[in-house]
């Protein structure tokens, strides 16, 4: 998947009532777009450096028990951190899965092949094209309880994908000194 660009949209598991949308260009890296709830906001990724918008960012830590207020002066500011990964860390189909012949199904009309992968209460069963094994046509997920399905589309096509400009960008640790003044 990483060699091929494409496009996902579906629920989320990281957010209740949520709606993503993924955009991933090899060359120019990965877009994710938040909708829905109380979580808007982008996420971007370029050669392993993660730029999330403050918004979500601050959504990301509520849904881990920690609640920070973005001040209005860092509304529209990208906070950076760097994953030691890939971007394709992001939507990667995770080692150790097992084909599920039983879930074997059609996405659109394309035959597919049941992939899951499971650690603990949490899994994820990929319907993987059986034409094409790179390419994931459907995820259906269960993290923490909470559901979500994804689909993917548009392999091979071109998108405009541009991470914020230096002026957008704070550090993580800026962005932690300029929410908690210390």
């Amino acid at each position: 998947m990483r060699g091929t660009s494409f496009h996902s949209a579906g629920t989320t598991t990281a957010f209740a009532d949520a709606w993503q949308e993924s955009w991933w260009d090899p060359e120019k890296g990965l877009r994710i777009k938040t909708t829905g709830g109380d979580v808007p906001g982008e996420m971007y990724c370029k050669d392993g450096t993660s730029y999330i918008s403050a918004q979500l960012f601050a959504a990301t830590l509520k849904e881990r028990g920690q609640h920070i207020t973005v001040p209005d002066r860092l509304s529209d500011v990208f906070v950076t951190t760097e994953s030691g990964h890939g971007c394709d860390a992001y939507f990667k189909i995770p080692d150790g899965g097992e084909l599920q012949p039983a879930k074997d199904e059609s996405v659109n009309g394309t035959p597919a092949q049941a992939l899951t992968v499971s650690s603990g209460a949490n899994s994820g069963t990929y319907l993987i094209d059986a034409a094409d094994t790179t390419r994931p046509l459907r995820l259906d997920s269960v993290h923490d309880g909470r559901t979500s399905t994804v689909t993917y589309d548009s392999f091979g096509e071109k998108f405009t994908i541009s991470v914020p400009s230096g002026d957008k960008v704070m550090t993580l640790p800026d962005f932690r000194k300029q929410v908690t003044g210390s």
